[in-house]
């Protein structure tokens, strides 16, 4: 259960509600977070055939 006050950070590869709002990531991005906040995101390379 979370309350205003909670930061949260799902990742999944599709939205899983339709009643908020998903950010959609570049495929091969690297994404750190802290505390439900994101802090630091990298593209890395995809291998070819992926």
């Amino acid at each position: 259960m979370t309350t205003p006050d909670d930061r949260v950070a799902l990742v999944a590869t599709v939205p899983l509600t339709d009643n908020e709002v998903w950010q959609t990531m570049a495929p091969g991005t690297l994404a750190m977070f802290a505390d439900g906040l994101p802090v630091r995101e990298e593209a890395t390379a995809i291998p070819a055939g992926r």
